[in-house]
């Protein structure tokens, strides 16, 4: 590669600032938040921001960069002194970090790629996107990558760390990180030539490569599918714009999963000569990516049958319609009759939590209880282990003392609390968790006990509620408004969804399921909106017709290598519910706060 044009003596301590901002100042933020500030972005190019930038000419200005990277261009300063800015333009800041690291000294560039988050860990944790929407996103990261890849590659203490930590990593069991002579070979020496001179790459060559290279994972192979997806690009066919973007995903799988155990690092694909971010970076610089991945599900005016995935997934939607005989039939004595406390109400809340969660659970109720309009209307169904049930009994005596009417109630286990009726449930940890729900000991250290029984309720609750319609809330929630409005809205729009809950568009799919695993179904829309499960109103008549409890169960058999997801009883719901869910306001679950706000903006709450 040619030398970089250095005459400004200050573009080195530019870059040193522009790096600063998220790397090298005292601690390095964790990929989760990384992971978490990037998906908060609606606006990926940041054409909309109000910070004072114009990232458009940020972006324009980059392009012209990697066009003629070794010319001098009197704007490199200004536009280094931007990595220092304070914005939520993610994607435009991780791409000025890299251009700073252009004109590091070689040492400093390896420390940054070697002890940040800019290189030592896999792309997805600093990028939380598919390559499909990073470059949908119009900023020029890989071909930044490309610049700095080739820069670290030209230093001996780069491979001396490389071979020294990363390798045992790279190429274990069968993996192959570059090119390995004979057919290897040819290929890569056919790609670095046509890229040099800019001319089409052969399709029939990556084709070929594919059928006589070695079966196993490869930096080779995911070059080559990226050939693939960028001919098919050229292509004005909406059919195989679609192709393309599946020839993108095998592409990202095959760099992302060398590594067996863990993903590969971002230092650790730039030390490969394979050129696929060179590929990418042609893809991004002729914009042929127009579409974000979310609208290419199925290709528009596609007028096929609509294509099924393998056999054993469900189809998209995440159900194959049941007949009659397979609908779950609830089993004898499992639906309780309802207690005199909740007869002629029509409002159902389900709330369950154990005793490390009681103040929150008798918070929740305090507000639900004063924010209810219509206080006849309503049923609480509190869930309890046995072992928790005379702790309970006495919280609520205590907290709801002189309000607490039990005498007209019919038991011991259903009373009123002003007008509004009680039932508890009493369950058993065998009737809602199985070992396939189990979550793993290192992510129950991460966010908590996951595994407790009380998290699983939400999938069995026709078990003990016979009604047609539940709102579930988390114990962490503070009810701000009549929870009677709350389920009398839902399902207005839609008569197919089986929940209604507020959208998390900051966070898409991607960041609850690993999209790019082998069993993941072919049909998950990555970047589609996720949901806070904490808040929801269940369609209980559809959940059953569709069987939802078994879907969820079988799911969670395939995820016994936890190949889909690691958390919980959120990631489920997401992968069978995403688009069977009714989108509400905003308004009806702020969160981001230490509980969840329901009902109003907390700046509505003074």
């Amino acid at each position: 590669m040619r030398s970089l044009h250095a005459s400004n003596a200050h573009l080195a301590t530019w870059a040193t600032w522009a790096t600063c901002w998220a790397v090298v100042a005292g601690s390095t933020p964790s990929p989760a938040v990384v992971a978490e500030k990037h998906a908060s972005e609606l606006d990926l190019n940041c054409d909309s921001y109000e910070d004072g930038v114009d990232w458009s000419e940020v972006r324009k200005r980059l392009f012209e960069f990697l066009v003629n990277p070794s010319e001098p261009h009197p704007w490199l300063g200004s536009l280094l002194a931007l990595g220092r800015t304070q914005t939520d333009c993610y994607i435009g800041l991780c791409c000025l970090g890299y251009l700073a690291m252009i004109f590091m000294s070689p040492e400093k560039r390896l420390k940054a790629l070697m002890h940040t988050l800019f290189g030592s860990v896999p792309l997805w944790d600093q990028i939380p996107l598919s390559y499909w929407d990073t470059i949908h996103s119009r900023w020029p990261i890989f071909g930044l990558l490309e610049i700095v890849g080739a820069q670290v590659r030209d230093t001996s203490e780069a491979w001396e760390l490389f071979w020294n930590q990363s390798v045992p990593a790279v190429p274990s069991d069968g993996a192959r990180w570059d090119a390995d002579g004979g057919v290897d070979g040819r290929f890569q020496e056919i790609l670095e030539k046509q890229l040099a001179t800019g001319a089409p790459l052969p399709s029939y060559t990556a084709i070929r490569f594919l059928s006589k290279t070695w079966p196993g994972c490869s930096f080779g192979k995911a070059t080559a599918f990226l050939v693939l997806a960028e001919r098919l690009l050229l292509v004005d066919s909406n059919v195989l714009t679609q192709a393309a973007k599946d020839f993108m995903a095998l592409g990202e799988a095959q760099l992302d999963r060398c590594a067996v155990g863990r993903n590969v690092t971002v230092f650790e694909q730039m030390m490969s000569e394979w050129p696929f971010w060179g590929v990418l970076r042609r893809v991004e610089a002729n914009e042929r990516v127009k579409l974000p991945s979310e609208q290419l599900r199925t290709p528009p005016q596609y007028m096929s049958p609509v294509l099924r995935p393998a056999a054993g997934l469900h189809q998209p939607g995440g159900f194959q319609h049941p007949s009659s005989s397979d609908v779950a039939k609830p089993k004898d004595g499992n639906i309780q009759t309802i207690s005199r406390a909740c007869e002629a109400r029509d409002v159902h809340v389900a709330l369950s939590g154990d005793g490390r969660h009681m103040e929150g659970l008798l918070a929740a109720m305090q507000s639900l209880i004063l924010g209810t309009k219509a206080a006849e209307r309503v049923c609480v169904h509190v869930f309890a282990l046995k072992a928790e049930v005379t702790g309970l009994l006495a919280a609520f005596r205590c907290s709801f003392e002189g309000r607490l009417d039990q005498e007209d109630a019919g038991g011991e286990y259903d009373f009123r609390i002003d007008g509004v009726g009680v039932q508890i449930h009493i369950f058993t940890e065998s009737e809602v968790l199985t070992d396939d729900l189990v979550v793993d000991a290192g992510v129950t250290l991460e966010t908590g006990d996951l595994n407790a029984p009380h998290n699983f309720v939400r999938f069995y609750l026709a078990k003990w509620i016979s009604a047609s319609r539940i709102v579930y809330l988390d114990t962490d929630v503070i009810v701000k408004g009549d929870v009677c409005e709350l389920h009398d809205m839902a399902f207005q729009s839609s008569r197919e969804a089986v929940l209604a809950a507020v959208p998390r568009r900051h966070l898409p799919l991607s960041f609850y399921l690993k999209v790019f695993s082998p069993k993941m179904p072919i049909w998950l829309p990555s970047t589609a909106p996720s949901f806070n499960a904490g808040v929801m109103v269940i369609d209980m008549k559809l959940w059953e017709r569709l069987n939802v409890t078994n879907a969820v169960l079988k799911w969670a058999r395939q995820n016994k290598d936890r190949d889909l997801w690691r958390h919980g009883s959120q990631p489920p719901l997401l992968l069978l519910l995403y688009d069977r869910t009714e989108w509400i306001p905003d308004v009806w679950n702020v969160d981001g706060r230490s509980l969840s706000w329901i009902g109003l903006l907390p700046s509505q709450l003074d």
